[in-house]
């Protein structure tokens, strides 16, 4: 009981300390995690949440960068969004624990031809003139494994002659079936010791 308890508390305590807060307490953000991997190709996901304040226009404005600091990369920023949503419809509107939030998310799809290496996700907040940066590290490009299809209808040799004569799939469906069985019975032999 106390490892369950222990092992919930410890994936409570990192998804909180996922969120990095900004510097002007305007917006936290949710997405991307700190120094997680993501490869080239596929998408990045964004997520950001903003306090419960009607005055928020007037103390906000977001724009989202794609950037590095490593020179070798030889990487020119890439803007995701000059104008971030910070809009607090009932559509985005999120409770915790009775604290209203409102929690937007957008996607960048890393492009192919970029080197792997560690970049990071740049919120910049033209009001206060403070800036979030989240690490993260970008892995090379994998290109898509494409499969020749291949006809299953084809006829197949039963082998001895018989027209009951086991397969391959069968037999290892049968094989697979069989494992299982024995694990049960070394599972329920370990118990009643």
């Amino acid at each position: 009981m106390i490892f369950i308890l222990f092992a919930l508390f410890s994936i409570l305590s990192h998804l909180v300390s996922c969120e990095v807060l900004s510097p002007s307490h305007n917006y936290n953000v949710t997405l991307p995690e700190p120094n997680a991997p993501y490869v080239a190709g596929q998408m990045l996901p964004i997520s950001y949440t903003l306090p419960d304040d009607t005055n928020l226009p007037n103390l906000l404005q977001l724009s989202v960068l794609f950037t590095t600091q490593d020179p070798t990369l030889n990487f020119t920023d890439i803007t995701i969004t000059s104008n971030a949503d910070i809009s607090q419809g009932f559509s985005f509107r999120r409770t915790h624990n009775m604290y209203v939030y409102y929690e937007h998310q957008l996607s960048y799809a890393i492009p192919n031809s970029t080197l792997p290496g560690n970049y990071i996700v740049l919120f910049v907040d033209s009001v206060s003139k403070s800036n979030t940066s989240v690490s993260i590290l970008v892995r090379p490009y994998a290109a898509p494994v494409t499969t020749i299809p291949t006809n299953t209808n084809k006829a197949r040799p039963s082998g001895g002659g018989s027209i009951f004569a086991m397969h391959n799939n069968e037999a290892s469906a049968k094989s697979s079936s069989q494992s299982v069985l024995l694990v049960a019975i070394v599972c329920c032999f370990l118990l009643t010791l």
